[in-house]
C-alpha cells in the first residue's frame, strides 16, 4: 500500500517513539517532538487513517496507538532500504565476518543488537546460530506457551531455512518478516531481517531473530557495514584477477 511522504514520515516516527518507549503514542505527543508542518488534530487524523489503513491500532478507546505487524513491516523495511543507500560504516563485526568466524561473529551480534542470529553457510551448507539467550531476555510474552514457542522456533530454524533460501537473494536490501508473515517460524512475537551476501564467492544468508521492538535502525546501520564487507572483498578479488 502506497502512503505519501508526510504520512511515511508521522507513521515513521510513531512506531520509532514505541520501539523506544513502550507506551501507545499519541498526536500530542508527536506534535511535541516532531516538526511536521500541521496541527495536532492534522496529525490525529493522519493516525485515524493508519489505523483504518491497517499500520497502527488503539489498545482501547481514547489510548494512543501502537503498531500492528503490517506498521513494524513498513517500518522496517523503510528502515533498511534507506541503510542500504547510504555510506557502509565500519564496525567491530566486519573481520570476523570476512573470515567466517562464526561463533564469534553471531555472539558478538547477538550481545549488540539482543537477537538471535542464524549464518547459512549455502557453499558448504552448514547453519551456525547463537544469541537465544540475547533474546530471550529482549522479548515480551505473556505466557509459558508463547516462550516455549520462541524456542522451538529457534532449535527448528535449521530444518527450515530452505523454505526462504530461494527467495532471500546475495545482492539486494535484507527482507523483513514479522509476526505470522515469517514463513521459517511459527511464534506471533517474533520479528526477522534475513539477507544474502556473497563473501569472496560463498554464498552467505544472515538471519537476526528478535523482538518486534528490535532497534531496526541499529540493525541496518550494522547489515550496511557486513555490504560494505562484501564490496571490499570484491573490488580486492578482482584487482587479484586483473594483476599480471
Amino acid at each position: 500500500m502506497q502512503i505519501n511522504d508526510r504520512t511515511a514520515d508521522i507513521l515513521e516516527a510513531a512506531i520509532r517513539e514505541f520501539i523506544e518507549t513502550g507506551e501507545p503514542i499519541s498526536s500530542g505527543f508527536l506534535y511535541d517532538a516532531y516538526s511536521f508542518g500541521i496541527k495536532p488534530a492534522m496529525i490525529r487524523a493522519e493516525l485515524a487513517r493508519l489505523t483504518a489503513d491497517g499500520f497502527l491500532e488503539q489498545p482501547y478507546h481514547s489510548a494512543g496507538r501502537i503498531p500492528t505487524d503490517q506498521g513494524y513491516e513498513f517500518f522496517a523495511s523503510r528502515t533498511i532500504d534507506r541503510g542500504v543507500r547510504e555510506r557502509a560504516p565500519k564496525n567491530t563485526l566486519s573481520e570476523p565476518f570476512r573470515a567466517g568466524a562464526w561463533c564469534e561473529f553471531l555472539g558478538e551480534f547477538s550481545d549488540l543488537l539482543g537477537v538471535a542470529a542464524i549464518a547459512e553457510d549455502l557453499s558448504e551448507k552448514t547453519v551456525h546460530k547463537e544469541g537465544l539467550s540475547d533474546l530471550i531476555q529482549n522479548l515480551s510474552w505473556d505466557s509459558r506457551e508463547s516462550l516455549q514457542q520462541v524456542i522451538e522456533d529457534f532449535e527448528e530454524i535449521d530444518r527450515r531455512l530452505n523454505r526462504i533460501e530461494g527467495i532471500i537473494k546475495a545482492k539486494g536490501p535484507p527482507q523483513v518478516f514479522v509476526g505470522k508473515k515469517s514463513p521459517i517460524t511459527e511464534s506471533d512475537d517474533i520479528a526477522l531481517i534475513a539477507g544474502g551476501y556473497d563473501i569472496g564467492g560463498r554464498k552467505i544468508m544472515l538471519i537476526l531473530m528478535g523482538p518486534k521492538r528490535m532497534d531496526y535502525e541499529k540493525a541496518a546501520e550494522v547489515l550496511r557495514g557486513l555490504e560494505r564487507v562484501c564490496d571490499t572483498r570484491h573490488r580486492e578479488n578482482k584487482k587479484k584477477i586483473k594483476s599480471p
